[in-house]
Order: C-alpha cells, then sequence, then structure tokens
C-alpha cells in the first residue's frame, strides 16, 4: 500500500523525533545512572574515611584493640557516635549477642516466653550514614573479626588500615553497596518517571507538529500536481499564484518553473500555429503561380514556350528550395542535424565562399568588402554547412540593403574560437525585432510579399541551427554603417567540447 506523501512525511518526521527521543532518553537515563552511582561512591568514600578517623582516636588509648575485641556494645557506642549520637540499632542495655554471621537472619518478632526477651520495636531505617555502618567490618592486625556485620566473602569491598603513630594497628572494611536503595532509590525512580513523561510529551508533541508541518507542504504539492495536471489535458494557460504555495524555497520554485513552462508551452503552441499558417502561405504561392501557368497552357492562351518552362522551372526550384529548408529545420529541431566533420583551412573555405558573391553585390550596386585573414585556420568543421551558413547571411545582407551600400565580412581566430562578422548598410532593424531574426519564417515587415528578390524567411534560422550544431553562438545587432550586424562564435574544433560535456 502506497501512503501519501502527507503520510510519508508525518511518519518520517514522527520517527526522526521518537528515535532522537528515545537515544537523547536512553543517554539520559545512563549518564543519571552512573553519576548517582559515582556521587554514592564518592559519599561512601568522604564518610569511610570520617569513620576510619574516629576509629584511629578511640584506638590511640589501646592500639592493641582490645578495648572492642569481644565487646559488642563498644562496636554500638562506636556506630552510635559516628551517626552523631542517634542510635542505629536497639537501645542500650539489650544483652549482648555474637556478632551475626554471613546470611543469618534476626528473630521474627513475637510474645515474649521463657528465655525469650520481650520485643522491643525496630529503628527506623538507616540514613546514609547508618547505611555506611552496617556495611562496615573491623579487624585487628591479624585479620581477626573485631566488630561489625559479617558480609559474604565474594563481596567488593574497601580496606583502609587504622594507624595509630604511623603503625597499622586495625583494619576496616566497607562493602560495597550493590544498587541504591532507600531514599537514594526513590529519588532515581522519581528522575526515571520524569524523563519518560518528558519523552511521551515529546513525542505526542513532535507526532502533531510533523502532521501540521506535512499538510503544510502536501496541500501546496497537491495544487501543483492539479495544475500540471490541466496542463498535459490542453489546458495551457494554467498560473499557480505563488500565495496558494507559499511553504518551502523548493517547493515556491518549483511552483514558478511549473508557471514558466505552463508560459513556454503556451508561446510553443502559438509560434506552431503561426508556423503552420506560413509555411500555407509560403506553399500556396507558389504553387498559385503553377497552377496558373499549367491552365493557362491548357486553355492555350499561353504557348509552352522556352520562357514559359523557365518560369515554371523557377517556380519549382523556389517550392524544392522551401520544402528542403523545412526539412533541415524539422532536422534541426530534433537534433539530428546531419553533420560530416573533417579537418580543413577555414580562413581557405570562407574566402572562397564569400568571392563568389562580389559581382552579384556589384551588380546590385553595393560594395562588398573581405576582410581576409593572414594565415591558414585549422579547424574540424562540416566545411559544407559552414559555407551555408556564410552563404545565408550574404543572401540576407543582399536582398534588404538598398543601394548605394556597403557589406562588410571579416573573421579571425582567438583562443580556439572563430569571430566570424557580417554587417551592412541601411535600411536597420528595430531593437524589439532582433531577437526574432532567428525565427524561422519571420520578416520585419509582415506586409511584404514575397518575390524574386525575398526569401522564404527560413535562411536566418538556417544559420542557427548550424551554429548550434558546432556548438556555438549567434546573435544580431545594430550595424555602424547603419544596419544590421550578424556575429558568429564557432569553436574550431567542437567535437572536443562535446567529449569534455559527456
Amino acid at each position: 500500500m502506497r501512503l501519501r506523501i502527507a503520510h510519508q512525511l508525518s511518519l518520517l518526521l514522527a520517527a526522526a523525533v521518537v528515535l532522537a527521543v528515545l537515544l537523547v532518553g536512553g543517554l539520559s537515563v545512563w549518564n543519571l545512572h552512573s553519576g548517582f552511582v559515582d556521587y554514592l561512591r564518592l559519599r561512601d568514600d568522604e564518610q569511610f574515611t570520617r569513620f576510619v578517623q574516629l576509629v584511629e582516636r578511640r584506638a590511640a588509648a589501646d592500639p592493641g584493640m582490645d578495648w572492642l575485641r569481644n565487646n559488642h556494645e563498644a562496636m554500638r557506642e562506636l556506630i552510635d557516635e559516628f551517626n552523631g549520637g542517634r542510635p542505629p540499632g536497639p537501645p542500650a542495655g539489650r544483652p549482648d549477642r555474637p556478632p551475626p554471621e554471613s546470611g543469618d537472619q534476626p528473630a521474627p518478632p513475637g510474645p515474649p516466653g521463657p528465655g525469650r526477651p520481650p520485643h522491643r520495636p525496630q529503628p527506623p531505617p538507616p540514613s546514609a550514614a547508618g547505611n555506611l555502618a552496617e556495611r562496615v567490618v573491623l579487624r585487628d592486625s591479624q585479620g581477626i573479626w573485631l566488630g561489625g556485620r559479617q558480609q559474604a566473602p565474594d563481596t567488593r569491598r574497601t580496606v583502609r588500615a587504622v594507624k595509630v603513630n604511623g603503625r597499622e594497628v586495625a583494619y576496616a572494611e566497607l562493602s560495597a553497596e550493590p544498587e541504591p536503595e532507600g531514599m537514594d532509590a526513590r529519588f532515581l525512580q522519581r528522575q526515571y518517571t520524569g524523563l519518560a513523561l518528558a519523552a511521551l510529551v515529546t513525542i505526542a508533541v513532535a507526532v502533531l507538529v510533523a502532521w501540521r508541518v506535512a499538510g503544510r507542504w502536501s496541500r501546496p504539492l497537491r495544487r501543483l500536481q492539479l495544475a500540471t495536471r490541466r496542463i498535459a489535458n490542453g489546458e495551457q494557460a494554467v498560473q499557480i499564484p505563488s500565495a496558494e504555495t507559499a511553504g518551502a524555497l523548493e517547493i515556491d520554485e518549483l511552483t514558478a518553473d511549473v508557471n514558466a513552462m505552463a508560459v513556454a508551452l503556451t508561446v510553443a503552441d502559438e509560434s506552431r500555429r503561426h508556423w503552420i499558417a506560413q509555411i500555407a502561405h509560403e506553399l500556396r504561392t507558389p504553387l498559385s503561380v503553377l497552377r496558373g501557368e499549367l491552365e493557362s497552357i491548357e486553355d492555350g492562351a499561353r504557348q509552352p514556350s522556352p520562357e514559359v518552362m523557365t518560369s515554371l522551372r523557377e517556380e519549382v526550384a523556389q517550392l524544392t528550395r522551401l520544402v528542403d529548408d523545412l526539412h533541415t529545420l524539422a532536422v534541426a529541431d530534433l537534433g539530428q542535424m546531419p553533420c560530416h566533420f573533417a579537418d580543413g583551412d577555414a580562413n581557405e573555405a570562407l574566402q572562397r565562399m564569400a568571392r563568389r558573391y562580389e559581382t552579384r553585390a556589384s551588380q546590385q550596386g553595393l560594395t562588398l568588402v573581405i576582410e581576409v585573414a593572414g594565415q591558414p585556420i585549422t579547424a574540424c568543421w562540416d566545411f559544407g554547412r559552414i559555407e551555408q551558413l556564410l552563404s545565408n547571411l550574404l543572401e540576407n545582407s543582399l536582398r534588404y540593403t538598398t543601394a548605394p551600400g556597403r557589406i562588410e565580412v571579416r573573421w579571425q581566430a582567438q583562443a580556439g574560437m572563430l569571430q566570424l562578422t557580417v554587417q551592412d548598410s541601411k535600411p536597420g532593424v528595430a531593437t524589439q525585432h532582433l531577437s526574432h531574426l532567428f525565427d524561422p519564417l519571420f520578416r520585419v515587415d509582415t506586409a511584404r510579399t514575397r518575390s524574386a528578390q525575398h526569401g522564404s524567411g527560413l535562411g536566418l534560422a538556417i544559420v542557427r541551427a548550424i551554429v548550434q550544431a558546432h556548438r556555438g553562438r549567434v546573435e544580431a545587432s545594430p550595424s555602424s554603417l547603419g544596419g544590421l550586424t550578424m556575429r558568429v562564435e564557432l569553436p574550431l574544433q567542437p567535437q572536443q567540447i562535446e567529449r569534455r560535456k559527456t
């Protein structure tokens, strides 16, 4: 079962928070327990030092420790003094009993009987000091038990010497407390409970926030989904208000991209419709001329003279050029313009093509100036396409430059690039039309009809396609001569650029 993005985001955020809470909570519990145990150990160490100092003061009068040997009352008094005067056990006067062995349990309370002392109330739970007093054992210098509660043999313990005048007269042993108990245990339990409640509250708040955040992210994505679905169904004039998708920066950028895509699709569709209409118009004119000529011959109004056949041939040639140009542009739009790259001299090829137009320019009252590079320029191009490029640029200048006029052609190689410039004299092109000059079938003056002097409007579009196939760029700008300047930049080794990109 696939979940919606809101549910997935909610679960992801909640899982991340739960994992973080569990990790931090676990570390907090471990740190609390470890720190509290260290605190108890330091407290025992301080109290054990006090107890040893107390025993040393008592032993100063009797270094042989006879005052404590087999004297349970003395041990009680020692513990009582250590506890600050509060008796840790039964009150004084209770018959002495031998020290309990490890594992011995005190006699349960019950009614008094023969040989059984009357039951006395048990003391309250020992304090921290009393707890330590119950875990301490005194032994003489020979290791013989003197006082204190015996512990199991495997109990971990700390041993310190009781010294009198620098001489060890006895040893005090303190058994390690296995786990916190009494007030210490209750303190830890309260801390653990507080941590657990804080973790549960944090997780609950995180789940709620995750749900709201996921909803805030998913709603604009849902609107984007609906908008793209409308665009896919042909409704291209779709714009998503940015206020409806306010959220993460990526979502805002995606909204802007979808809006831009819708605008681009609308422009592309309008261009396609306009192009189809223009192509139909361009094809209809020569076809109408052909049909009129053929009908006049059939009706006998005109004879199939060489002049008439030449006119028909020119119209067919014009149709052929138009269809070939359309096919070239269609293939270029698919990114499959056929180019056959080979090494050659770019200077020689461009010069040869430009010289072909000197006679025609002179016949039209125009001056063609060619500035030739002084040395060979080695390039790896499809030289047939490059000659077609220069031919289309010169054809454009020859068609639209009024006599007397001037056309200048120059090129030079620098830093692995060849800069080709073709500029002419009046008339010029308005600035707002410069960016459209390379669009198919675009003419500055749409009212002009095609004649023998004017082409199909595909020449500059083919120039751009050839430049793109050679990984270069072309731009149009006003000319210092009053007309138009075409600047073309072509890499001398375009295939090397392609290999670096791949």
